[in-house]
């Protein structure tokens, strides 16, 4: 395969995790913005379904349990393989105790079919904000690979 298949193959992997992560954080903030008193009467049109939050925990599981998997068994065929290299998922991600066991904590809570929390969805921002740093880095290197 050549070096632009691999990186393809790479920006393809980090950049549909990171939409597929955000689009279901965006969800369940829109479900605890509409919660609040007084909102759902301000803005009518922000509602959300039950079958977008049960999709967007479903989501969020599925990767989060990913990560869970790679801090248990750094595996080559795990999604997250291809970030062991960047610096910054190693420092904040991998190393970080503190948002291991926050990450964690949340995913827990998802899979018992609980709410998350503001500061539960805070640290899976953390999380997408290094995948997306990760996918602007692979982005970068294919347009100076195309060249």
């Amino acid at each position: 395969m050549s070096d632009f298949s691999l990186l393809y193959k790479k920006y393809n992997s980090v950049s549909s995790l990171t939409n597929g992560l955000n689009n279901s954080v965006l969800t369940l903030k829109r479900r605890n913005l509409v919660s609040k008193p007084g909102v759902e009467e301000q803005h009518p049109k922000l509602q959300v379904s039950d079958s977008e939050v049960e999709k967007a925990q479903k989501d969020i599981s599925l990767i989060l349990s990913d990560l869970e998997m790679f801090y248990q068994n750094q595996n080559i065929h795990n999604n997250l393989y291809e970030l062991r290299d960047n610096p910054l998922f190693k420092n904040q991600i991998l190393d970080n105790t503190e948002f291991r066991n926050q990450i964690l904590a949340a995913l827990e809570k998802v899979k018992s079919s609980k709410s998350l929390t503001n500061k539960d969805l805070s640290y899976i921002d953390k999380f997408i904000s290094v995948l997306d740093n990760q996918a602007s880095v692979l982005y970068r290197k294919l347009r100076t690979n195309r060249r």
